[in-house]
């Protein structure tokens, strides 16, 4: 038997699979193949809709996504936390984000250390434009599930996601 070649049933629609049975560690690593998989070829779709859209991409739209959820007004940190990623790699993106025009570095009101981003109107413009071309190709990525499997979906994944160290939100 090959690598690429499952090793249980044929039950399930995707490469013949027998998800029902998927136990061993080889079950385990064919979980994570498909996995990374599928997260790899979503985001690159959905990159692509949005960098043809605005010339931001998603790494980008995902900060000021979370700039957003601050009322427009954040903190480095804020945008770390909420995206994932380290402060480092939040404080990078941040930079591009003001190079860009996107976002101004504002003096923090109560923290001399830190300081406030706020979202200029490209900013909102960028998001608002990138947003609707994110949501339309997530549509097109996923009209075939009906709304029940995308809200089962969306619920495993995020109990998969707190489970592996994931902050519950």
């Amino acid at each position: 038997m090959s690598m690429n070649e499952p090793h249980l049933g044929s039950r399930s629609a995707l490469r013949g699979y027998d998800y029902a049975v998927a136990t061993s560690a080889d079950d385990r690593l064919q979980f994570f193949d498909v996995l990374v998989a599928t997260e790899i070829a979503l985001w690159t779709a959905v990159d692509a809709a949005v960098m043809a859209a605005t010339q931001v991409n998603l790494g980008l739209l995902s900060a000021l996504r979370q700039i957003a959820v601050h009322d427009d007004r954040a903190r480095v940190q804020d945008v770390a936390d909420g995206s994932g990623m380290t402060v480092g790699a939040a404080s990078k993106i941040v930079d591009r984000l003001e190079r860009a025009g996107f976002v101004r570095r504002l003096p923090h009101p109560t923290d001399r250390r830190s300081s406030l981003l706020e979202m200029t109107a490209e900013g909102r413009a960028a998001l608002k434009a990138g947003m609707r071309a994110a949501r339309a190709e997530l549509g097109r990525r996923t009209d075939t599930l009906s709304p029940d499997e995308l809200a089962e979906t969306t619920k495993n994944l995020d109990a998969l996601r707190v489970a592996f160290g994931g902050r519950a939100d």
